[in-house]
């Protein structure tokens, strides 16, 4: 799923959130109105279908759907397509979604440390920041790869440093209680280092590559908004905030954040958000 926001989405956990990290992942990903921070999202889906080169006829698994944004985009290619999602909610929502453009798409629940499709069985797989947020990314990215066919297409994105939210995420540390132990850590692919390291345990060689996004709004108020109403890690967090009596520090905060890394100049919101695009061939 296209995780949105950037790296934020770790340390944001609610006070009291579930034993179990599916759970957890569940919660975060119902929270909020994810639609919304989705059609932000889709320039990096059209560029990840566009890359890996998806043409008429082939099976393509999306892991992460979300909404439906990549696999959409493949299915618009002619593509075979399913879509998988940990959150029934995410995926009734990209089943509406599918209804509405007229688009076949096999849409199903389900784990991506756990995937319960064939081996081999598909000529690209992929995961537009959906599998980063997978508790064991090693399980996950074998899971892909396993999926995958031999000289089929294994990718994926996920969001790279340097962009805003690193600003942001200095100024939230102590804020809210950190996320407890056996959390995903979304961060740690932002790494191209780390993400060849962690192809090349799979025998996979794998081509990275940054890529610049930008968070556009038409002003520092409604990316406020946007994000604490309708995505699901800035929902939780106000939640954890509001319950400590933390909610005015925060909000105040993560718009100095936004204030201080605009950069836009006639008055609208641009926050950069640089992402990787990983490619491999099984």
């Amino acid at each position: 799923m296209e995780g949105p926001l950037g790296r934020l989405d770790t340390g944001t956990e609610p006070v009291t959130a579930p034993d179990h990290p599916a759970e957890a992942q569940v919660r975060m990903w119902t929270t909020g109105d994810y639609p919304v921070v989705a059609r932000h999202l889709l320039p990096i889906s059209v560029d990840l279908v566009d890359r890996v080169g998806i043409r008429p006829g082939d099976r393509v698994l999306d892991v992460g759907v979300g909404n439906g944004n990549a696999a959409f985009e493949a299915a618009r290619r002619g593509a075979q397509v399913t879509g998988i999602d940990l959150t029934p909610a995410q995926i009734a929502r990209a089943h509406a979604r599918a209804e509405a453009e007229g688009l076949e798409v096999d849409l199903q629940v389900g784990d991506a440390q756990d995937l319960d499709v064939a081996d081999a069985g598909f000529d690209v797989v992929l995961s537009v920041m959906g599998v980063i947020f997978a508790p064991d990314h090693a399980r996950a990215l074998a899971e892909m790869t396993r999926a995958a066919r031999p000289g089929g297409t294994v990718a994926l994105t996920t969001w790279a440093g340097g962009g805003w939210s690193d600003c942001w995420r200095s100024r939230a540390a102590g804020l809210v209680p950190a996320a407890p132990p056996g959390s995903p850590a979304p961060d740690e692919w932002g790494h191209p280092d780390e993400v060849t390291r962690r192809f090349a345990a799979l025998d996979l060689q794998v081509e990275v590559q940054e890529r610049p996004f930008a968070w556009a709004f038409a002003s520092e108020a409604e990316a406020l908004h946007t994000f604490t109403t309708s995505a699901g890690p800035y929902v939780q967090l106000m939640e954890t905030a509001t319950r400590l009596g933390r909610a005015e520090v925060v909000r105040a905060e993560l718009a100095a954040a936004m204030a201080e890394l605009n950069q836009a100049t006639d008055g609208s919101c641009r926050l950069d958000a640089p992402y990787l695009l990983a490619v491999a061939v099984r």
